[in-house]
Parts: structure tokens; sequence; C-alpha cells
């Protein structure tokens, strides 16, 4: 778990790609660059699992695909100035299943992939509650399991930082809107005014790392409320 947000959100996802052509280490590299597949495996997952692969093939694609990345370096050649990263992700993907998925299977689970998290049984659990019911397209999956791992990580970094507040979890709630004022001050102790202060607060901290993750993902800050509005519309859906 991250403790403050310089080291979350200067270590995700193009700063990464930064770090790996920067590393001479090449051990250091390959951990960078594990790490950066460990955080975005969800939304590949989701995408091929909605062609209509089963579990178990989709599994076996996912792991595949980042071997692929792993062995071509595709992330090396990666640039920031190309635009959304979400977006060149995706472009990989759909590369590799229509010309490399038949070719990788022969390496599946298979080289540096141990360091790559993804474990089924969260796979499916999340695919069933987040995607299945999903009328979207397979490419709108991808982007709103995206949004959701934008928001999982704003919210993890949230958290790390109210690690000393034993009401974070009560609280984190309000993050939404729905929360019950009475409620919650009964549960927390807190008299109206603290509660008000406390949630506007926490909601203003959220939108600050929210936008800071989303930032980590594009090619420059003016392009951070188009990407942030476009993900939370992604999620309306």
């Amino acid at each position: 778990m991250f403790h403050n947000s310089e080291h979350s959100f200067h270590t995700t996802r193009w700063s990464l790609v930064s770090r790996l052509r920067t590393q001479d280490d090449e051990s250091a590299a390959r951990v960078a660059l594990s790490e950066l597949c460990s955080r975005n495996w969800f939304p590949v997952y989701a995408f091929i699992r909605r062609m209509g692969m089963s579990a178990s093939d989709a599994e076996d694609a996912t792991q595949g695909f980042f071997q692929h990345v792993l062995t071509h370096d595709l992330l090396m050649k990666a640039q920031r100035e190309r635009g959304r990263f979400r977006s060149f992700l995706l472009g990989c993907l759909k590369h590799f299943l229509g010309n490399e998925w038949q070719k990788a299977q022969a390496q599946r689970r298979g080289g540096h992939l141990a360091a790559v998290h993804l474990d089924a049984l969260e796979a499916e659990e999340r695919y069933h509650i987040e995607v299945e019911a999903l009328s979207t397209s397979d490419e709108e999956v991808f982007d709103q399991s995206w949004a959701h791992g934008i928001l999982d990580t704003a919210m993890l970094q949230l958290r790390a930082e109210q690690q000393d507040d034993g009401r974070f979890d009560l609280l984190a709630r309000a993050l939404t809107g729905s929360e019950d004022r009475a409620t919650l001050m009964q549960a927390t102790g807190m008299t109206e005014n603290a509660l008000k202060v406390t949630i506007h607060r926490l909601r203003k901290r959220y939108r600050e790392l929210l936008r800071a993750a989303v930032a980590e993902t594009v090619e420059n800050k003016a392009e951070v409320d188009a990407e942030l509005a476009y993900l939370v519309a992604c999620l309306r859906r």
C-alpha cells in the first residue's frame, strides 16, 4: 500500500514507461514493467472475455498478451506524446489478438510472467460484477474497466493517507453523495458540522487524486478534464 501521493502517482502508467527507458539495470526495468502490467491486467482480461473466450482461455490470452509485451519490449517503444495510455494499450491488445495470439499460446504462462498478478478467481468475480451485464461494445467494456481501475487507484491512495483514522471506512461511502448523515454522525461520534467539513475535505482530496491518476495516462494536463469526463460517462452507461 502506498503512503503518499507522490510515490503513488509518479510510478504509474506513462511515468513507469519513462522509467523503463532510462533504467540501466535490466532487472529493475523488468520490475517496473511487471508493476505496470499488474496495474492494468483487468481491462485486458475483460476485453478478451467479452469477445467470447471462456474464463480459462481469457486468462491464457491475458497472460499471453503480457508475455508478448515483455518479449517484444512494446512499452519501451511507447511515446507519451502519442496520446492516452489507455488507447495505446488497447491498440496493442487488438494487434496481439489479431496477429500474435496463436503464436503466443506455445509460450503462455512462461518467462517473466511470474511477476504479473492475475488471479483467475478475482478476474471472474470482477467480470461478473463489473462487466457481464453491460450492453456496451467490447471497446467500451475495456474503457469501463479502465475507469474502475482509476477510481480504485484513487480510493486506495486516499485510504492510505487516512490510515490513522479508523472512521475512514464509514466515511468513504459519503464520497458518492449517498450517505445517511444521521447514521454517520451516530457511527462516528461527530457533530453535524464536523461531519460536513470532513466529508467536504475527503471529497476534495479524492477529486485531486482522481485527476492525478488520470494525468498519468494522458499526454498533458490539458487533456485531464476531457479524459476524466469520458471515464465518468463510461461508468454511467
